[in-house]
């Protein structure tokens, strides 16, 4: 069906801010400015360009988006809200619609900032929003098909776009978890994708009544739609940070961007061969370089005013202009990947990192933990030392200072050699690294205490991905 937005016009350049009035804000503007504040799902209404900065990436370990990493391979892009994609993933999104690649693009959480989804009409006016900004990329009317995807014995809401079958926009429409700890909001009883993640809640109920998922549910159900897409890519936020709220020197990233990223993640790990999940910076674009062109930021711009057009209208007609805080302005000159490096030499690398303050942090495999145990071994920041230097040698993986042992058992730890099957281990080509029937796996640091153990190879995922 045809988007309901009854405003047509599309703005074609950036937002002009006006000029001030000596008048107060009338109500119509007000609830734009506030519309537009809780876009991603709680930014603070700061005229002054005072919403909250993040953890991102180092210029030096951020990869420019603005230069395509080529190809016109079938894409699916997850986020957690109703924007997240036109902010952190564009132009790159963009360049795929302009190719006529495949491009499916699937919304976790409904933005919903706590409203109620059947008395205000917030959630679906954002999802409107995207419609129009998905036409505008695509340089088509904007008119759509309700194409609902049948998975898992669910009915995901999903729009085609009229004579470009190869463009489809997914929503889940699970509660928004709200910022900045991922507390949940009152009217969704507290559920967040954080607590999920968790363990604190079994369950997420959408905010549409819909059946509700289980972690594993989520995450079987994202594999579905890759699957049923045919993507050969999967473009999402930042999986690694790890602060959940606020924290020196920048207020961390949004949970929901976050926990939906990582779900995104492991639901690429399912697919066969396994897919990599390529990882966008989030709220932390604003403190890194601009790298677009300035035709570049005037498209992002243009989509992302079209989008804005509809989610900030709350009375007709719609409101010509739309006004952003500094942080979205910021955001319009930049797209970074938040990749992580290689690794050295001796280095066993765990595909569980962690976001620093600007830095993509990477953790290795290390002897002694933060109580100095000398024989235990956990993941620690990766610092080049010797206590993370290992060797592959006759089946064994030993500790390069003493030559010792790493070896299974309550825990895991480096003793001295003696060829028994618990200090017996294998490898494959994805990355795992195996004793017996068991795999080397580390917790995700976003849980409530991540341990490094061994448990079951299976279903692949990121826990128990290494590289060496």
């Amino acid at each position: 069906m045809k988007s309901e937005r009854q405003d047509s016009s599309e703005p074609t350049g950036p937002v002009r801010t006006p000029a001030p009035s000596r008048r107060a804000p009338g109500r119509r503007r007000r609830r734009a400015l506030v519309a537009l504040a809780l876009l991603l799902g709680g930014i603070s209404p700061v005229s002054h360009g005072g919403a909250p900065l993040a953890r991102g990436a180092q210029p030096s370990a951020a990869h420019g988006g603005a230069e395509p990493e080529g190809g016109c391979r079938p894409t699916l892009a997850g986020v957690a809200h109703q924007d997240d994609d036109l902010l952190f993933i564009s132009p790159e999104i963009h360049r795929l619609i302009r190719a006529r690649c495949l491009v499916g693009t699937v919304y976790v959480t409904a933005g919903d900032g706590g409203r109620s989804f059947t008395a205000d009409p917030y959630v679906r006016r954002r999802e409107e929003g995207l419609l129009a900004a998905y036409a505008r990329m695509a340089g088509a009317p904007d008119r759509w098909t309700r194409t609902d995807l049948t998975v898992r014995g669910r009915s995901l809401v999903s729009y085609v776009l009229t004579g470009r079958p190869e463009l489809r926009l997914v929503f889940l429409r699970l509660p928004d978890g709200g910022f900045p700890k991922g507390t949940g909001t009152p009217h969704y009883t507290g559920q967040s994708l954080l607590k999920l993640f968790q363990g604190q809640i079994p369950a997420m109920r959408p905010v549409d009544g819909s059946a509700p998922y289980t972690g594993e549910q989520l995450v079987s159900v994202l594999s579905e739609v890759i699957s049923q897409l045919g993507a050969e890519r999967v473009l999402t936020l930042d999986f690694d940070s790890t602060t959940f709220g606020v924290g020196p020197p920048y207020p961390a990233d949004h949970s929901d961007h976050e926990i939906a990223a990582r779900y995104f993640r492991k639901a690429a790990f399912r697919q066969s061969p396994p897919l990599d999940a390529t990882p966008y910076v989030g709220y932390g674009l604003s403190v890194l370089p601009a790298n677009l062109t300035p035709q570049q930021q005037r498209d992002k711009q243009a989509v992302y005013n079209a989008y804005a057009s509809s989610a900030a209208c709350f009375t007709r007609p719609c409101p010509v202009k739309v006004f952003l805080n500094r942080n979205f302005r910021l955001w319009m000159d930049r797209e970074h990947r938040r990749p992580q490096r290689a690794p050295r030499p001796g280095e066993i690398v765990s595909a569980i990192g962690r976001t620093g303050a600007r830095t993509a942090i990477e953790r290795c495999l290390a002897r002694g933990g933060h109580q100095a145990v000398a024989d235990s071994v956990v993941t620690a920041d990766c610092d080049g030392g010797r206590a993370q230097q290992w060797v592959f040698l006759d089946g064994a993986v030993r500790s390069a200072p003493d030559g010792g042992c790493l070896t299974t058992g309550a825990t895991v730890t480096v003793s001295p050699c003696d060829g028994s099957g618990r200090q017996a281990w294998w490898r494959d080509a994805e990355g795992r690294i195996g004793s017996g029937v068991l795999c080397l796996h580390q917790d995700d640091l976003a849980v409530l205490e991540p341990v490094l153990s061994v448990r079951a190879c299976a279903p692949y995922r990121p826990e128990v991905r290494w590289q060496w």
